[in-house]
């Protein structure tokens, strides 16, 4: 996933550009392209002329690719309204997000006035994937100026529940990156463990490298609850419907030179979201104060909480489940 920081007209073109070129590494066909080009234009464009800018993040995998648009303008009184062809507050045609919920495979946005608005459209190449409300949903943005990121995640999925893991590696750049690369590529090979058996073999593979804080959680569908295993300060939060909140623990360490003790531990896991994030994002948030964004796409509220607590000087990362489908 990248960002592109919109602030001028020639930033909508670099967002098009860039939009279109990871559609084209994505396999996109070239009318398909072509639309994630217009969306990202429209997307773009709608940051300038409503909220004086803003940020429009790609993501790119096999089969679908992934738009949103965050800014912290004025927000929308009435989001119905806006969706409306011919609706304007900026004296344009009023065509913007009406185009790209046509061009979408799924479409959602999230706004408040006076905090702004969050946009996100799923563009996929053909017939949307069957799983797309089950799966978790994430923002993983390198520290600007930085190539290469050196958080990561992945996750699991089977008929009994789903488990999540989260790494970050120790500081940031490629050395971070070689670090977090190889705890996934353990977690790849013993998902299917129980969270604590994860950690201690991530801890192992990663003893060649500068280490990094990491955590597992796992999801069991039947008997509602998270089993929560973690090294050092990667946040995990299981948040229900009517917005109360656990925070659950991670222990002091530091996978791959210094864990003293694994442990995990189990919590209620109601109807409502499961949130990890790196300690790239300020751990403040409350998801409680942007009403009703409890019940949105996990990828609106992973874009809304990096909007407003990455801390910028850090790589970022927000993986959000919802942990019973809508």
């Amino acid at each position: 996933m990248f960002s592109v920081t919109v602030a001028d007209l020639s930033q909508v073109a670099e967002a098009r550009r860039r939009a279109s070129g990871a559609a084209a590494e994505a396999g996109f066909e070239e009318e398909r392209r072509g639309q994630v080009a217009l969306a990202a234009t429209e997307l773009a464009t709608n940051l300038l002329k409503h909220a004086k800018g803003g940020q429009v993040l790609v993501n790119a995998e096999d089969r679908r690719l992934e738009l949103l648009a965050l800014d912290h303008g004025p927000g929308i009184a009435d989001v119905g309204a806006s969706m409306a062809d011919g609706y304007s507050t900026a004296g344009t045609p009023g065509n913007g997000l009406g185009a790209v919920r046509r061009l979408a495979n799924r479409f959602e946005i999230a706004s408040w006035p006076g905090r702004g608005t969050a946009v996100y459209a799923d563009i996929e190449k053909g017939k949307a994937a069957p799983d797309s409300d089950a799966r978790p949903a994430a923002v993983a943005i390198a520290k600007p100026g930085e190539a290469a990121s050196g958080d990561a995640w992945s996750w699991y999925a089977d008929d009994a529940g789903m488990t999540i893991f989260v790494v970050d590696g120790l500081g940031h750049g490629t050395e971070a990156a070689v670090a977090a690369n190889a705890a996934i590529a353990q977690f790849e090979n013993d998902r299917r463990d129980a969270p604590t058996a994860i950690i201690a073999a991530v801890h192992r593979a990663m003893r060649h490298t500068r280490g990094g804080a990491v955590a597992v959680a796992r999801i069991d569908w039947s008997g509602a609850t998270v089993t929560y295993a973690g090294l050092g300060n990667i946040a995990g939060v299981v948040v229900g419907t009517a917005g109360a909140e656990r925070r659950m623990v991670s222990l002091n360490g530091t996978a791959g030179h210094n864990a003293r003790k694994i442990q995990s531990f189990e919590y209620p896991c109601p109807e409502g979201v499961l949130v990890m994030h790196s300690d790239g994002v300020s751990a403040s948030w409350n998801l409680g104060t942007y009403p009703g964004l409890v019940n949105a796409d996990p990828m609106l509220i992973a874009g809304v909480l990096y909007r407003d607590y990455a801390r910028g000087r850090d790589d970022a990362t927000v993986v959000v489940v919802r942990t019973r489908s809508r």
